[in-house]
C-alpha cells in the first residue's frame, strides 16, 4: 500500500497558506487561522478534483534540532539547586527541554536556561523563556522572553 506523501507548508504571519496541487500545479491561497493551537494538518479539496492532505507549521522561526546539556530553574531558585535537562531543538524564538522527572511548573511560567548555544562552545549563556507547553516529566517548550537578551557566561 503506498503512503500518502504529504507536502508542509509554513503559515505565515497573517495567517494563510499557498497551497499548490499535487496533479495539477494550481495554486490557492487560504486563511488558516481558525486553525491555530487546534489542528496542523488538513485535507485540499481542488478543482481538479484531486484531494490531498498537507501539513502546516505555525511555527515562525525555524527550529534546529540539537542535543546540548543544560541546568533549568524558577526565577527564584538559586543556580546551586537547578535542574539537570537537555535543549532538543532551538530556534531564534524559543527551544525544547527534555526533562527525566516531573516539575511543578505550569504554562506561562517563567524560566532561567543555562547551556551551550553551539556544544562545544567555550562559553555559557542563561536565557528566560516563558513555559508554552509542558508535557510532565518530559518536554518543556518555552519562547524567549522578548527583551531578554542571552547572558553570556565565561
Amino acid at each position: 500500500m503506498d503512503k500518502e506523501k504529504r507536502q508542509k507548508y509554513f503559515v505565515s504571519r497573517q495567517d494563510s497558506v499557498t497551497v499548490r496541487c499535487i496533479a495539477c500545479g494550481q495554486i490557492n491561497a487560504m486563511s488558516v487561522a481558525a486553525l491555530r493551537g487546534r489542528k496542523h494538518s488538513l485535507k485540499v479539496n481542488c478543482p481538479c478534483g484531486e484531494v490531498f492532505s498537507v501539513d502546516l507549521e505555525f511555527r515562525q522561526d525555524y527550529r534546529q534540532a540539537t542535543n546540548i546539556a543544560a541546568t533549568f530553574r524558577a526565577l527564584s531558585t538559586p543556580l546551586a539547586r537547578a535542574r539537570q535537562c537537555v535543549v532538543a531543538d532551538q530556534s531564534n524564538g524559543g527551544l525544547l527541554l527534555l526533562i527525566d522527572e516531573g516539575v511543578p511548573i505550569r504554562q506561562d511560567d517563567r524560566i532561567i536556561v543555562r547551556y551551550r548555544p553551539v556544544a562545544d562552545s567555550d562559553h555559557e549563556v542563561e536565557r528566560i523563556i516563558r513555559v508554552r507547553h509542558y508535557d510532565w516529566g518530559s518536554r518543556i517548550g518555552g519562547a524567549f522572553v522578548d527583551g531578554s537578551p542571552a547572558t553570556v557566561l565565561h
